[in-house]
């Protein structure tokens, strides 16, 4: 097991990767136990001080602050772990990162 304190926007990150999910049963079986760590409460978004802002077209712009929202810790097991540093070497290898990917930096490297 790997305990790592991730803030608001590591666990969105991560949450994209894990809920894409494609693998062995087994593996299916581990991150399915280990993604219900990485939820965000209202809670956590009211400390964070979420703002939604919508535009004209009917989108929305969501920021917060990864500071005030602290971080939550989380146990995985070894092959999430390695699921979501493999995940995102691949996006980094096929320039799929942008600059809305920030915090991969940071999760990355408390995942290792």
């Amino acid at each position: 097991m790997k305990k790592i304190g991730l803030n608001i926007s590591e666990r969105l990150f991560a949450l994209q990767i894990l809920n894409a999910f494609k693998g062995d049963l087994d593996k299916l079986a581990v991150v399915l136990d280990d993604i219900k760590q990485f939820s965000i409460t209202a809670e956590d978004w009211s400390n964070a001080d979420r703002k939604i802002e919508k535009s004209d077209d009917g989108t929305e712009q969501w920021t917060w602050s990864d500071e005030n929202g602290g971080e939550k810790e989380i146990e995985l097991q070894e092959g999430t772990a390695a699921y979501l540093v493999e995940q995102i070497e691949k996006k980094n290898k096929s320039g799929e990162l942008t600059l809305r990917d920030r915090a991969v930096i940071t999760l990355k490297k408390k995942l290792l």
